[in-house]
């Protein structure tokens, strides 16, 4: 016996003396696999659910309409959204198997570790089917608005004491996500460029860039823009044009939130950019055709772009269309005035404008789609300029030779406006015509009274129609970093310049205006904005700045100083 227990002591101390004798080896594996669990104790049960095995089971459940499995219950609960079958059914748009479905996972609410199960599959589906998609048939909506209702209300029966998921956990914290408005609270911060909150949720309820939640939160952004104070708001205008334009899905709602609240400013300055944006995207804000897409935006905001327009086409005409004689600045200055009183235009182009490739043209016809009328005539540069004011149809030529034609807007009109038109006096649908009530030359009379004069008297004693008050000033929204004002109380009697005696180039091109024109100012002016200047005056040539009419403020300066405009490519000039 005492042989047998030396024997098993020796056998003791001579075996495990080298094990422990030899360094522990560092297990690296046991640490990952710690972290391993602790990410599943985190995230939960895998969303990540084969779509084989979701197909397998929506159609059984299609058939049977019952669960019996809680597997079952959480592989169909995934696969609501699924399409399936040659008539690509889904479950959240059928009337008796999406009911059948919820009363199926309802089940397991006594158990919440199991019913969780089916809750985030039911969550994914949420996120996954958009109810304003095209095609989305009456139930689908139905339902999913059903499903919104369903997540909500049992919201909290996936929480099982006080270890849970972490998409558990953030569930509570984001319930805004079931209603009516569910991303409005992460608008402000998403627009202020912070979306660790919004990456967070994302990545936690593992919703994709596809989910309509997407959208939601592009439209937020807008919204919380839109309820900013004035200055704010139009600090941050430009961005969010930006943001529609890179978004087209929200691109309308954002458009008529954004319109709705510019035109509650008081009063609403010219903004460039937004015209363009909404005239690019919707249409002419007066053409019938466009009346559904301007549908969204109120009254206030649909005449605030009309008359935008309004005065664009008639900016457009005497500078690109017309004739470039120095009367071209004083027509254009006539009747920007009674841009408020213009309710109708179309405008009769000739050869030239009507096929020019030049990127001016081309941008200002899109602009002008459902108001041109082909203009006939031998000369292609020929345009007409037709407005309808109240009882008076007004048309302008382009060449400032040419007689104003009035005509009485309550009787026949001489032309038609769905054929092209002619200028030949009397001829067939000419423009002009012996039919005509004014006949006005923008001449001066003998003794200094100016054709203005002329004109606005007609206008008032025969027609009541008067013009903006001299007084009445229009603001202009200036680019990024400026906001430009036409009207300025005290305007410097020099151009801002910095410490250096340098020009600032961030002046408000306004001030320019009041500034008289000396060669030495425009070489300055030029500067300031990154103009080029080519003087042909000693090859008795004339005066040229290169530069195209894009900048409202510039064109206005360049006009009070005697330059005209003759297109985007040559620039603007100036006789000698």
């Amino acid at each position: 016996m005492m042989k047998a227990l030396e024997r098993l002591r020796f056998s003791l101390e001579t075996g495990s003396a080298p094990a422990l004798s030899r360094p522990w080896a560092i297990e690296h594996d046991l640490d990952n696999h710690i972290a391993r669990l602790e990410k599943h104790l985190k995230e939960g049960a895998s969303t990540h659910i084969p779509r084989d095995l979701q197909l397998e089971a929506v159609q059984h459940f299609w058939t049977s309409q019952r669960v019996e499995t809680l597997k079952d219950a959480r592989l169909v609960s995934f696969g609501i959204a699924l399409p399936v079958g040659p008539r690509r059914l889904r479950v959240i748009e059928d009337e008796e198997r999406f009911p059948a479905l919820l009363d199926g996972v309802d089940r397991y609410l006594p158990a919440p570790r199991q019913y969780r199960r089916c809750y985030q599959g039911l969550l994914s589906g949420y996120f996954t089917y958009d109810p304003h998609g095209n095609d989305v048939p009456r139930t689908g909506r139905k339902n999913w608005d059903s499903l919104r209702e369903y997540l909500n209300n049992r919201s909290k029966r996936v929480v099982d004491g006080e270890r849970n998921p972490q998409w558990v956990d953030s569930l509570q914290q984001h319930t805004a996500i079931f209603s009516d408005t569910p991303c409005a609270r992460y608008g402000a911060a998403l627009l202020a460029g912070n979306k660790s909150e919004v990456d967070e949720l994302r990545e936690v309820l593992n919703i994709s860039d596809s989910s309509w939640f997407m959208r939601e939160l592009f439209l937020a952004q807008v919204e919380a823009a839109v309820q900013r104070n004035d200055p704010d708001f139009l600090e941050i205008l430009y961005r969010v044009l930006d943001l529609l334009k890179e978004n087209e899905i929200i691109r309308d709602d954002g458009l008529a939130l954004v319109l709705n609240r510019f035109a509650r400013l008081m009063p609403p300055p010219l903004a460039l950019p937004l015209r363009d944006a909404a005239v690019n995207w919707w249409g002419n804000p007066w053409l019938q055709s466009n009346s559904m897409r301007w549908g969204r935006a109120t009254s206030d905001a649909r005449a605030m772009v009309t008359e935008w327009l309004k005065l664009e086409f008639i900016e457009a005409f005497f500078t690109l269309l017309a004739e470039e004689k120095s009367g071209d600045s004083r027509r254009l200055a006539f009747w920007k005035r009674y841009v408020h009183a213009i309710e109708d235009i179309h405008f009769g182009l000739g050869s030239d404008a009507r096929n020019s490739k030049a990127s001016d043209f081309v941008a200002l016809r899109k602009k002008m789609n459902g108001l041109i009328v082909p203009l006939n005539d031998p000369i292609g540069s020929n345009n007409a300029f037709i407005m309808r004011m109240g009882r008076v149809v007004i048309v302008e030529f382009s060449g400032y030779s040419n007689a104003c034609y009035g005509y009485d807007a309550t009787e026949s009109l001489p032309f038609k406006y769905d054929r092209p038109v002619v200028m030949p006096v009397n001829a067939k649908n000419s423009l002009k015509h012996s039919t005509r009530k004014l006949w006005l030359t923008h001449k001066d009379g003998r003794h200094g009274r100016k054709w203005e004069e002329k004109f606005e008297e007609t206008l008032a004693n025969d027609y009541k129609i008067r013009p903006l008050s001299a007084s009445v000033q229009r603001e202009v929204l200036g680019g990024r970093s400026e906001h430009v004002v036409e009207h300025v109380p005290r305007p410097p009697a020099q151009p801002p310049t910095d410490r250096d005696g340098r020009l600032d180039p961030v002046a408000e091109v306004a001030s320019w205006k009041t500034v008289k024109y000396t060669r030495e100012t425009l070489s300055r002016f030029a500067r300031a904005f990154d103009l080029g200047i080519d003087d042909l005056t000693d090859k008795n040539g004339n005066l040229w700045v290169r530069a195209d009419d894009a900048h409202i403020g510039v064109n206005e300066v360049l006009l009070a100083w005697g330059f005209e405009f003759k297109n985007a490519q040559k620039g603007w000039w100036k006789a000698r």
